[in-house]
């Protein structure tokens, strides 16, 4: 019996916790900390659970080249210290989602005791998906604000190289009874990591994504990675990119900008800075001011909208109790990716894909 072509082509799915396990031992074995590991595997595969497959699993290749080159500190000792009411928090060049994490957690727990807690976060690996980081805060009961630095990947139409980073921007806030609200966007019409994904499967992009080393738009993704993002909304996404650029750059005295020739080709810098501010609204308000104020406001927003609406971050929680029971997706272009990763060092992708 001939095999159904559309089946032998369809995507995989894998559990997330064999995703989680198998993404662990990886950084340990490029010589991650174990602790460092795991936190990885968690905010990655729960990125790709929450359906920002660009962010997730679809990194571990990045970022394990990145260990093994020395870019990010497989052995980093990450400092604190609160100075002038603000907490200062230096990964040493350490894997972004575990000093990352680390950031956000600390905040929270400063956070406890005080209305606002204000943090600027240096020499940090790429932190990919902000959301996951305010969401750790907006389940803490914490409203949170973080914005990242990146490389220089963005530029309005006609310029012939990058002008400035698309510096992502997340915010969070529960919602009593219901998933956070999370919002995480970029400056540039998407994330970089659309190109990157367009490219590992050979396939264009579509027009007002980006344009290339002339200052003209293109549909290629090479094309396109070796030229500029555009920006969301033309010189307001701009002016976005640089209330970011001021906040986790100027105010950190980053390298990211500096550096960013070198770390521009892969979209990943393993040294950028970020600004996170986390609110207790216990403190500020008082809970139950916060709950209903919160509530009332989504009750109009949602009578505005057209049946079924959600506010941003619902989609990512339903999608999340869905893929921890049926799998996440991985294409078969990334599978070979993950299987690179393994055969680097010596942790092969063996996993097992659940059935169709």
């Amino acid at each position: 019996m001939p095999i159904d072509a559309a089946k032998a082509n369809a995507t995989p799915l894998f559990a997330a916790e064999d995703l989680r396990r198998w993404t662990a031992s990886v950084f340990v074995a490029a010589g991650a900390r174990a602790e460092d590991a795991q936190t990885t595997a968690d905010v990655l595969v729960r990125t790709s659970l929450r359906g920002i497959d660009t962010h997730g699993v679809a990194r571990i290749l990045i970022y394990l080249e990145k260990v093994r080159s020395g870019e990010v500190n497989a052995q980093p000792n990450p400092t604190s210290e609160r100075r002038d009411g603000v907490l200062y928090f230096d990964g040493d060049g350490g894997l972004g989602q575990s000093m990352g994490m680390q950031a956000v957690r600390a905040a929270v727990n400063l956070a406890r005791e005080t209305s606002v807690v204000t943090c600027i976060l240096r020499r940090s690996g790429h932190l990919a998906a902000l959301g996951q980081f305010v969401l750790e805060a907006a389940e803490q009961g914490m409203v949170a604000l973080l914005c990242q630095e990146t490389p220089a990947l963005m530029a309005l139409p006609g310029s012939t190289r990058p002008g400035i980073g698309n510096n992502p921007i997340a915010f969070a806030a529960p919602v009593a009874g219901k998933p956070p609200l999370v919002f995480d966007i970029a400056a540039s019409v998407v994330a970089r990591g659309n190109f990157t994904q367009a490219l590992r499967d050979n396939q264009p992009i579509p027009e007002g994504w980006a344009i290339g080393s002339n200052g003209e738009p293109t549909t290629d993704a090479l094309t396109a990675l070796n030229g500029a993002a555009l920006p969301i909304a033309g010189h307001k996404g701009i002016g976005l990119a640089m209330m970011v650029q001021v906040l986790a750059g100027s105010l950190s005295a980053s390298v990211t900008a500096a550096s960013a020739a070198a770390n521009a080709a892969s979209g990943s810098a393993g040294n950028v800075s970020g600004f996170l501010m986390v609110i207790n609204p216990d403190r500020m308000i008082g809970r139950d001011a916060f709950d209903a104020h919160m509530a009332t406001w989504l009750v109009t927003y949602r009578a505005s909208s057209a049946q079924g609406a959600r506010y941003p971050g619902e989609r990512a929680a339903e999608l999340e109790q869905v893929r921890a029971v049926s799998g996440i997706p991985v294409p078969l272009s990334l599978v070979a990716e993950l299987r690179k990763a393994g055969d680097l060092v010596g942790r092969p992708f063996g996993l097992v894909p659940r059935p169709a």
